[in-house]
């Protein structure tokens, strides 16, 4: 995808993306209001029943009257309120415990900050927690409802309401408040990091990640943990409408739907959190990290994580939360010593170094470095070696395709999809060859790193 077309291709991607798009990815899931469930249903000790405790805040008499005559068809509903505006529903709403706000808010330029929908969502959250909230509005612009969703908000319905709309998500709320499912087994994270560019961590993560998603559609997601123009959306012809900065600065929304609604899908199933579209000034918090990862490793099987080559705090806190750690080398003493010094410093963090796998890239591109002296220098087993096939994967990239697709029959597609699948299967390789005697050049390639604190 030319570069110069960036922009203007996101703009209109965003903007042709409907609200009722992202309502849809919102419906996918339930998890808000099952927790919001669960904290009303423990405040109350008193067993949860099937009817729907409603209040509606709504100033046009009109609308008003339009939902108690829908509300009033459903047996499981019981109005419990009426209130003209969100300061006086959360100032009197709470004493009649509500299950469920339908609301008003307006996009036309409110006069007050109480008119304004954040607000209005925000105040009405506060005051009832244990509530499911619907936002009902004229609106069709997406940014209007997502920053709604975003607020609390669990649905909006356009107005006027209609019926089907109103009853679908009745029954909806009614489906989840009889019992949260079960919680999953976290997934698996996998990082994919280097301490020098240009090895090929982002071909790694993508072709990896394609292979996994691949045996199970819906169950991976690679996340590119960088706030530098994020290279996994042309390795894979993506043209996102949101960004990893998207989760990770709205992490009290964060549950399932609403990771569901940022996420890009590519062909493969595969789902992609990329890195910013830009080049971006703020950098990730460690503890950003470490709470984005366990929210998305709660509802995907496969994490894959690309790991920028900064040893910075947040980029430990992705290799701390890592079940297994792809640590790529080349052989060359550049490359050798640099990751000598990475693996000092994850003992020196007290980062485990056996979940660390060390993979070596393109073997076979010289004849002075040998895998017996990476193994040296760095002081750990060589778990996988990679064939050097430059010419198919640099096309590859070209195309926006992975290579596993592109060329699925030459020898670097073939290796990386055993690779994935040893990952997908939790199996350890074959033992590695032995290596030709040659002159040991461990004394050129391990540097001292006394005193390493986790930098470069």
């Amino acid at each position: 995808m030319p570069r110069n077309s960036w922009n203007s291709a996101r703009t209109r991607r965003k903007s042709s993306r409907s609200y009722q798009a992202f309502l849809e990815s919102e419906r996918s899931s339930g998890s808000r209001l099952a927790k919001a469930t669960s904290r009303q249903s423990e405040a109350r000790r008193t067993p949860m029943t099937s009817s729907l405790r409603t209040v509606i805040v709504d100033s046009d008499a009109d609308s008003v009257a339009a939902l108690k005559r829908i509300l009033a068809a459903s047996p499981s509903v019981v109005l419990v309120g009426e209130f003209v505006n969100a300061r006086q529903a959360a100032h009197e709403a709470p004493a009649r415990r509500p299950d469920l706000v339908i609301v008003e808010v307006d996009e036309a330029g409110p006069t007050s900050v109480a008119e304004q929908p954040a607000w209005v969502i925000g105040s009405l959250t506060r005051a009832l927690p244990g509530a499911a909230i619907f936002a009902t509005g004229q609106s069709t612009s997406a940014d209007f409802v997502i920053e709604v969703i975003r607020a609390g908000a669990l649905e909006f319905i356009r107005r006027p309401v209609e019926r089907e709309d109103l009853i679908s998500a009745l029954e909806k709320v009614l489906r989840l408040r009889r019992g949260a499912p079960a919680a999953r087994q976290p997934g698996h994270i996998a990082s994919v990091f280097s301490t020098k560019g240009g090895l090929g961590v982002t071909t790694m993560a993508t072709n990896l990640a394609v292979c996994l998603a691949e045996r199970a559609q819906g169950s991976t997601i690679l996340v590119d943990l960088d706030t530098r123009q994020s290279d996994v959306t042309t390795f894979l012809n993506l043209q996102p409408s949101y960004s990893i900065l998207d989760a990770l600065e709205n992490l009290e929304r964060l549950d399932e739907s609403f990771l569901r609604g940022l996420v890009t899908k590519h062909s493969s199933g595969l789902a992609i959190l990329p890195g910013p579209s830009r080049m971006e000034r703020n950098r990730l918090a460690a503890e950003q990290v470490q709470a984005g990862l366990d929210v998305i490793r709660a509802h995907f099987d496969h994490v894959v994580l690309d790991l920028k080559h900064d040893m910075d705090p947040a980029t430990i806190a992705a290799l701390e939360a890592s079940d297994s750690i792809l640590f790529l080398t080349g052989l060359d003493v550049s490359s050798l010593r640099s990751g000598a010094a990475a693996i000092a410093a994850f003992r020196h963090l007290g980062l485990g170094v056996q979940k660390v796998k060390v993979v070596v890239m393109r073997e076979g591109t010289g004849n002075d470095v040998t895998t017996k002296h990476a193994r040296e220098a760095l002081g750990l087993p060589i778990h996988w070696r990679t064939p050097s096939d430059y010419p198919t994967v640099v096309a590859s990239i070209n195309t926006g395709t992975p290579v596993v697709t592109a060329s699925p029959r030459s020898k670097v597609a073939r290796n990386l999809r055993e690779l994935a699948e040893q990952l997908a299967r939790g199996r350890r390789p074959a033992a590695e060859s032995a290596s030709s005697r040659v002159a040991s050049l461990a004394r050129r390639l391990v540097w001292t790193t006394k005193g390493t604190s986790g930098g470069r």
